[in-house]
């Protein structure tokens, strides 16, 4: 029998379950202290969360907070909700969201994620492109926008994006771009054009300029209308040819607002009246001052 000595000298004979208690202590205090488990189905790996090819409809919870890559890619996500999931991956560094089926992004999905510096968006169903979508990507370095359907760029799309230096917009289906529209996107050195079907009319005029002064697009983007313009390099079109008929030169490219699919919206009002709702429609503008649902 063993026997322990306190400091008053008084004999305490010890449990036999005494060494088997504090195993089960060090276990329960490293369970504590570990990151969480993998997400379901998901494969983790040297900080590494693979969850690809899992046919996902959703961003999974309780991602490990020690991430530094999360791979999302061939999903079928079609809306990035607000809910908060990155402000605890203060580690990751790379977002893979490519082959899903996004159409919307609502605004602040990302916030939180100013570590990452790699966002890929390829090949998803995207038509438009606003500041609000991007919200918490301060430290963002590369914007993968390839193969969306995107169809103009203006002023408020790219707003906070200070460090991005790779951008592509490859394979959209751009028609014009507002001037200043890349202003904001001060270490860009590094933009991709190509293969978007431009309108070369008055209101692109800028943009051969700012082309050839900035040298940063990678190949020749080229016009596709007005058919005397047709596959001729943006950047090699003369001023004069830049031409619009009257009343053409007002722009259609204004930030599109965020509004629910199942609703209509004008400034702060959003209507969802008369659709046989049975839940409060996702995708609602936070700054909404009324919402008749009658």
């Amino acid at each position: 029998m063993n026997v322990v000595w306190v400091p008053h000298g008084v004999p305490l004979t010890s449990s036999p379950n005494l060494s088997q208690r504090g195993t089960e202590d060090t276990r329960l205090n490293n369970a504590c202290n570990s990151d969480p488990v993998c997400p379901p189905k998901c494969r983790c790996e040297s900080n590494v969360v693979d969850c690809s090819n899992l046919k996902l409809t959703k961003i999974p919870e309780h991602i490990p907070a020690s991430t530094t890559e999360l791979r999302l890619n061939n999903n079928e996500i079609t809306t990035l909700e607000a809910t908060g999931v990155f402000k605890n991956l203060s580690q990751l560094k790379k977002i893979n969201l490519s082959n899903n089926k996004i159409t919307e992004i609502e605004d602040g999905a990302f916030e939180g994620a100013s570590s990452v510096n790699e966002l890929h968006l390829t090949a998803n169903q995207i038509d438009s492109v606003r500041s609000g979508m991007f919200r918490g990507l301060e430290g963002l370095r590369m914007l993968m926008l390839r193969n969306n359907k995107i169809s103009c760029v203006h002023n408020d799309s790219f707003t906070g994006l200070h460090n991005v230096r790779l951008l592509s917009l490859y394979d959209n289906q751009l028609t014009t771009i507002t001037p200043g529209a890349f202003d904001t996107l001060q270490t860009l050195s590094t933009l991709n054009l190509l293969a978007n079907s431009f309108n070369c009319d008055c209101r692109l005029a800028w943009l051969g300029d700012w082309l050839r002064s900035r040298k940063i697009v990678t190949g020749n983007p080229r016009c596709q209308r007005p058919a005397f313009l047709k596959e001729i390099p943006l950047q090699d079109v003369a001023l004069p040819d830049f031409r619009c008929e009257e009343g053409q030169e007002e722009s259609s490219c204004v930030p599109r607002p965020q509004c629910p699919s199942e609703c209509t919206c004008l400034e702060t009002v959003v209507r969802c009246s008369n659709k046989h709702l049975h839940t409060l429609p996702k995708g609602i503008p936070r700054n909404v001052t009324e919402l008749p649902q009658g």
